[in-house]
């Protein structure tokens, strides 16, 4: 159940659908991708499957029916699309969409299930590291600002951003439409 105080309703604000989790606990979970699921947590899931994560940092709605949670003490952002669970993002290092106003953590995530052991993903992987692990990309949009490693994986969308020196600094993924 989903409360709202008296000046939310007022300032119309939208309820926080995490007010009643319990309280986020590192590590994050892994990303399997024979499973495609952050823990618990698949594509399309309801909002409810996140409780498992516990309470993020900051709860935003920048559209009616779109959610952003976003889990600074672990590095990561998930978000849902009218209910349903659409996007996640890993920020691994420094990048200018990296929130100042909390205090925040680079996440280290790790990856299962694309070669025998689970690899942990940081600032120092490379291009070359992941390209051995996950094959050549499906696209690569490369800039003066960064490189953006595209990759389609069994209806997935996997997004691989690295710094104008190669440093991995995010990792993004959501359905392939």
């Amino acid at each position: 159940m989903i409360t709202m105080s008296f000046f939310d309703q007022i300032l119309g604000r939208k309820p926080d659908p995490t007010a009643r989790w319990g309280e986020f606990q590192l590590p994050i979970p892994d990303f399997d991708m024979v499973e495609m699921r952050f823990g618990k947590l698949k594509f399309g899931d309801g909002l409810e499957a996140a409780a498992f994560l516990g309470r993020p940092a900051q709860v935003q709605w920048p559209r009616e029916d779109y959610c952003e949670l976003l889990y600074a003490a672990g590095g990561f952002q998930i978000d849902f699309d009218n209910g349903k669970f659409a996007y996640l993002a890993l920020l691994i290092g420094p990048d200018p969409c990296v929130p100042t106003d909390v205090a925040f953590t680079y996440a280290k995530p790790r990856l299962r299930g694309a070669s025998q052991e689970s690899v942990r993903l940081t600032e120092s992987t490379r291009r070359a590291e992941l390209e051995k692990l996950l094959g050549a990309p499906t696209t690569a949009d490369e800039d003066k600002d960064e490189t953006v490693l595209s990759y389609e994986w069994d209806r997935l969308t996997m997004e691989f951003e690295f710094t104008p020196d190669g440093r991995l600094k995010r990792w993004n993924l959501f359905p392939t439409e």
